[in-house]
């Protein structure tokens, strides 16, 4: 088996068991709105992974591979461009640093960063010569 379809279980076993003790403490403590909403992202999530992972198996079965060179090479010339702007989010969110509590300049780094990967990934995957 492949380490990447492993590690995706694994990792999914956790979310899910994560996830359905979180809905066990929230039904005992009655907060049945709260339970709700995390068993309808359960079910999503477990739609999700099962999509993903019946995808992985039937190319797994017809011996695709799952990475080209070209798709190897978007990932690391994308991930170096974004390392290096997240860089200077984090350098402008601690300058501001007074304005805002710890908690927030904590999230928007995190959410600049990721925002950063997937916008440096879409224009490089759309970028033509990168052979």
């Amino acid at each position: 088996m492949n380490i990447k379809i492993l590690l995706l279980l694994v990792t999914s076993l956790g979310v899910v068991f994560g996830m359905l003790f979180q809905i066990g403490s929230f039904f005992r403590n009655n907060d049945s709105l709260s339970a709700s909403f995390l068993l309808i992202g359960l079910v999503s999530f477990i739609g999700l992974i099962s999509i993903i992972l019946k995808r992985l198996f039937s190319e797994l079965k017809q011996g695709i591979s799952f990475e080209d060179e070209r798709s190897k090479k978007i990932k690391l010339h994308s991930a170096g461009k974004a390392y290096f702007y997240s860089l200077y989010i984090w350098i402008a969110l601690l300058t501001f640093q007074k304005y805002f509590n710890k908690d927030d300049i904590l999230l928007l780094g995190l959410i600049g960063m990721v925002l950063t990967l997937f916008i440096s990934w879409f224009i490089t995957k759309n970028k033509k010569g990168l052979e």
